[in-house]
């Protein structure tokens, strides 16, 4: 006969973990009376060490290293060339503004970009350096080394007609009138005339 219910090695399981249980509880009730603090202050302690644990938080977060920087792209330049005895290098695109150097002729340039909607480029004034160090000049002064080529303009011409094709009629059966054919005339035994003599 069996028995209904759940089997006994659930039942001892459950009571070891009743037994735990009522164990542990009597020590944080042993614990709680030692201390002699009551269910008002306890819970003061609680939110004291939330709000101390969220300014920790804060502190860590603001005293976080600093990242450190990440590599800015060196901007493409092209060579330029002082097309003048001695070319001025300005501080800003205005020939008001202030004069930054004097380059001889010859002396090369780095052109970063041609200033919009004026007559400057805008040039780096140390390439050596990761750094844009930003001045400018005009553009009558300096040449590049290397122009890239300029499009030309190419008349291309005009399209022309290709006739449609037409059909051709196709050759119709026709008879042709019988005619007799006579056959060549036989050979003459006359011989060929000498060729005539030719002095050089």
């Amino acid at each position: 006969m069996r028995h209904s219910g759940p089997p006994s090695w659930f039942v001892i399981l459950l009571g070891i973990a009743i037994v735990f249980g009522v164990y542990y509880l009597w020590l944080g009730i042993q614990t709680f009376m030692a201390t002699g603090v009551t269910v008002v202050e306890s819970t003061q302690q609680a939110v004291v060490g939330s709000t101390s644990t969220a300014l920790r938080i804060h502190e860590i977060a603001s005293n976080a290293p600093t990242l450190l920087p990440s590599f800015t792209p060196v901007p493409p330049c092209q060579d330029f060339e002082v097309s003048v005895r001695e070319a001025i290098v300005r501080a800003q695109p205005d020939t008001s503004s202030r004069i930054e150097a004097a380059l001889p002729l010859g002396t090369v340039v780095c052109v970063i970009a041609a200033v919009p909607g004026a007559e400057w480029y805008l040039i780096d004034d140390n390439r050596l350096t990761r750094r844009l160090e930003k001045v400018y000049m005009h553009q009558d002064i300096i040449r590049a080394l290397n122009p890239t080529a300029i499009p030309t303009r190419t008349n291309t011409p005009a399209p022309t007609r290709t006739p449609t094709q037409t059909r051709t009629p196709a050759p119709t059966a026709t008879s042709l009138p019988a005619t007799r054919t006579q056959p060549p005339p036989p050979p003459s035994a006359a011989p060929n005339p000498a060729p005539a003599s030719v002095s050089l």
